[in-house]
């Protein structure tokens, strides 16, 4: 054995317990632990496992509504940015091309946004339709109820502190 015990000893001195925020007293949240101590040692385990946790939780709402989270991130990109081209919102989202037209048709053929030709007549810019505007309303509620709940174990604090650090690691590497 190693100094200082095996990786699940310091993986649980490191991490300690924690309870979820407006809990019942006593209650206690799932544990990193429940997962193998030694891949929980990993950031890439523990991003993916988060990645999937959220991705059904938000997937099982959205779907209620003929929708994925990718057309979701359309919707919110366009109503972010109204008028901007499919290839803007593949950029904006890290989505290819290809896919962002078959989401751009499905969003089309839904009634929640509209192509209208922009200043040059090849692309089209894109704009929700006012059905669109207010089913994105309705889905932003949902998604922010699934992310309370997916998010329940942290305090305001940490859930603003993880969407700056996650930020900061899905950005691309700065030169030099």
């Amino acid at each position: 054995m190693r100094p200082g015990g095996s990786l699940y000893d310091r993986i649980v001195r490191a991490t300690g317990p924690t309870s979820a925020q407006g809990a019942p007293e006593g209650a206690e949240t799932r544990s990193v632990l429940e997962l193998s101590p030694a891949a929980s040692a990993w950031h890439a385990f523990l991003l993916r496992k988060a990645a999937q946790r959220v991705t059904a939780m938000t997937e099982a709402v959205l779907s209620q509504h003929g929708l994925t989270m990718r057309h979701f991130g359309v919707l919110t990109a366009i109503e972010d940015e109204p008028g901007q081209n499919q290839r803007g919102v593949g950029e904006r989202l890290r989505i290819d091309r290809t896919t962002v037209v078959t989401l751009t048709d499905d969003l089309e053929n839904a009634g929640l946004l509209e192509r209208r030709r922009g200043l040059d007549r090849r692309m089209f810019a894109l704009y929700l339709t006012p059905f669109g505007v207010e089913r994105l309303a309705e889905l932003k509620r949902l998604t922010a109820a699934v992310h309370d709940e997916f998010l329940a174990n942290l305090s305001d604090a940490e859930r603003v502190t993880l969407r700056d650090l996650l930020i900061k690691v899905v950005a691309e590497p700065e030169d030099g």
